[in-house]
């Protein structure tokens, strides 16, 4: 019997022999979202309007007249192809040529005008950088790699720094309201400086960053701020608000942190040395003094309180020198000490101990909700999510 059931690829292949044969060429319509020019010279992105969308390929050498990027208004003429590897279908673009800038395009630039009349955008209002911050605010998503990125750089560079971490929703519903949020708590604290971002996405995945309510609260913050939001390539509204931009979050932790801990401990070895130096120095001087003091007709008793001096240098080089060793003792275990607090503070370290996250529809479920609220919720385990539902809920008694 299993004789006669076709294996993936070969149901595939009849997919495609239908499709590509029901279809010749295809003339559509849509704005261009997730758009990549790869290095290979192909060009991928989806066509979608507000209901659907499809991925489409323009393979290297087709020419492409005009500057493509996300939110383009587009018409394009192709076949329709499926690509086995991954069981989809695909538009294989001959021509395309632009129909007009994509709605959220318009929106983009507009509120961009919007603001830069406003100085929003303006150089002089922007903040330097403290020149070692040790009080860092971060807001991003517990979850994606970005809070990874800047915690492990921030420790690798510089340990002494405190990491104020706020867990943040970065896109969806509510995700500028608590952008905004997090910002106004950060600000609450006394820090030197700011991150806010995320990883890459399409520009609906980072929308949040170019709302008007996020870009007042990064221009209203008494903190600078630091925007690290998705690749190199985009840019969002938060971005020219920001008193510092950084291509990525790995380089928002870099720029936080100019002095590494590498750096300090060679300008604390630099300071030992040039005042053992400055130690040595003097204390030739005076015995030089005394070798020349020592051939004259002086007084015993002058001659004795050189002496008295000299030892007494020699005291100050015996006393500077463990005062030298206990500072650095001091500093080795207070790195320590702020190594295992970064550590604790590790927003996902209760996962390796087998705490769970509940979550429904990608929002955390909070201490305060019940559960008799929700049907279906995801346990997330540090390698692993259960989908279950609630059929009954047992209040706890305290």
């Amino acid at each position: 019997m299993a004789e006669n059931i076709p294996s993936v690829s070969e149901l595939t292949k009849r997919i495609q022999l239908v499709l590509e044969s029901s279809f010749d060429f295809v003339t559509v319509q849509g704005e261009i979202s997730n758009y990549k020019h790869h290095s290979s010279g192909h060009r991928y992105f989806s066509l979608k309007d507000e209901n659907a969308q499809i991925s489409c390929t323009i393979w290297k050498g087709r020419p492409v007249k005009f500057q493509m990027s996300d939110g383009i208004k587009v018409i394009i003429t192709g076949r329709i192809s499926v690509y086995p590897p991954q069981g989809k279908y695909q538009i294989d673009v001959s021509s395309i040529t632009p129909l007009g800038q994509g709605d959220l395009y318009i929106a983009f630039e507009a509120l961009k005008k919007k603001l830069d009349e406003k100085g929003y955008f303006a150089s002089e209002r922007k903040r330097d950088l403290p020149s070692m911050p040790m009080k860092i605010g971060v807001s991003t998503s517990s979850t994606g790699a970005a809070i990874h990125d800047i915690f492990s750089t921030i420790e690798r560079r510089f340990p002494l720094a405190e990491i104020y971490f706020r867990p943040t929703l970065v896109q969806g519903d509510g995700s500028a309201e608590d952008i905004v949020h997090a910002i106004h708590e950060l600000n609450n604290y006394s820090l030197d400086v700011i991150i806010i971002g995320r990883g890459g996405g399409s520009i609906e995945d980072l929308w949040s960053y170019n709302t008007e309510i996020v870009a007042d609260a990064i221009f209203h913050s008494s903190i600078p701020i630091i925007t690290a939001v998705g690749h190199e390539v985009d840019f969002t509204i938060a971005d020219f608000v920001s008193d510092i931009r950084a291509a990525t979050p790995t380089a928002a932790a870099e720029l936080v942190t100019p002095i590494t801990i590498d750096y300090l401990f060679d300008f604390i070895g630099d300071a030992l040395n040039s005042l053992v130096s400055l130690t040595t120095d003097k204390i030739k001087d005076e015995q030089d003094k005394l070798d020349d003091m020592s051939g004259t007709n002086i007084s015993r008793r002058i001659i004795e309180k050189i002496k008295m001096n000299g030892q007494m240098v020699d005291d100050y080089e015996t006393r500077n020198s463990q005062n030298i060793k206990r500072s650095i003792a001091f500093l080795s275990q207070r790195l320590s000490s702020l190594e295992g607090h970064c550590k604790s503070l590790n927003p996902v370290a209760p996962f390796n101990k087998g705490f769970a996250l509940l979550e429904s529809d990608g929002k955390m479920i909070t201490k305060d909700d019940t559960l008799g609220n929700y049907i279906y919720i995801d346990i997330v385990r540090q390698n692993e999510k259960a989908n279950v539902t609630v059929n009954k809920v047992i209040p706890k008694n305290n």
